[in-house]
């Protein structure tokens, strides 16, 4: 009797062991849905942010690369600067430094520099007419000649740095290549009209002027705005005005000439035979027989004969 309680203990162990599924009460030919996926609502604070940022993300991957590289590097150091994570004595310019102690990065450090006032209006301002000025002259003016607008960078840098000499307190040239971009933009453009602060319109030959007072009312001074208009007003001049004018061959004898009450040049030698008629229309009857001039004159001869012969016969008849 124990060992058949046994023999049943073990076989009802066995089958559990089996770990059989259940019966099911749906009926075998039935078809089971699959449940519907969980729908999660999408965070508000999320979605308001990347409404907000939309904008500014499309307009930041559109730029071409320079401006945008430029105005990143930009607003990353006056951040940085701002939470005093950098010490801008290691960024400015200082020539002792660049060639005794070989930090050349100096030399670049110190354009990207426009004010750690992050949270100023007149700082976004600036960043704005930057960001536009750039962008147009690297996309329209400058589209089929990047060559070209590398050298106008190159240039202007290279004598904002021999201008600074003059200044020895200023140590950060970020706000004079603003300005240069912003005056050769201007004279590019300067019959264009464009919004100021969203309420005025104005010309964008007045813009540099705009930017200056603009400056002079956020840091008291606008002799950076002065250099970076001396230099975008050379560049401009060699690159756009000269190759364009007419200029006489001898400037000194021009300026000698002029202080004489005379023309720069002297007028051309006039030809000989303008004073009448008849050496142009020998030259024209000429042109067209494929001769010269002579050759015209004995070809009138013979006509001139004929009309003798006929007046010498009127008058026999008479």
């Amino acid at each position: 009797m124990r060992h058949r309680l046994l023999l049943v203990l073990a076989s009802a162990a066995s089958v559990r062991a089996l770990d059989l599924p259940t019966a099911s009460s749906t009926p075998s030919g039935a078809r089971i849905e699959p449940e519907p996926p969980l729908v999660r609502r999408p965070n508000p604070l999320i979605s308001g942010l990347q409404r907000v940022t939309a904008g500014p993300v499309k307009l930041f991957r559109e730029a071409p690369p320079i401006t945008r590289s430029w105005v990143t590097a930009s607003i990353v150091m006056a951040w940085l600067s701002s939470q005093r994570l950098i010490d801008m004595r290691n960024i400015c310019v200082d020539e002792r430094a660049v060639w005794y102690r070989g930090e050349w990065w100096r030399l670049l450090t110190n354009f990207f520099f426009m004010g750690d006032s992050i949270i100023s209006v007149f700082f976004w301002m600036q960043m704005y007419h930057f960001w536009e000025c750039l962008k147009v002259l690297e996309i329209v003016k400058y589209r089929y000649e990047p060559e070209d607008f590398v050298k106008m960078i190159l240039v202007n840098a290279v004598m904002l740095l021999g201008l600074k000499q003059y200044f020895k307190s200023m140590i950060f040239l970020g706000s004079p290549m603003v300005m240069v971009f912003v005056y050769i933009y201007s004279r590019t453009y300067e019959d264009q009209m464009m919004n100021l602060l969203g309420f005025f319109q104005i010309r964008c030959g007045w813009l540099p002027f705009t930017q200056m007072i603009q400056d002079g009312l956020q840091t008291g001074d606008i002799v950076p705005n002065l250099l970076g208009l001396v230099c975008g007003h050379l560049y401009y001049y060699c690159t756009e005005v000269a190759p364009n004018m007419i200029l006489p061959a001898s400037p000194i004898e021009a300026v000698r000439r002029l202080s004489q009450g005379l023309p720069m040049e002297e007028p051309p030698p006039k030809e000989e035979g303008d004073g009448d008629g008849d050496g142009d229309g020998d030259a024209a009857a000429a042109a067209d027989a494929g001769g010269e001039p002579d050759d015209a004159d004995d070809a009138d001869e013979p006509v001139e004969e004929e009309d003798a012969a006929e007046e010498d016969s009127l008058d026999d008849m008479d």
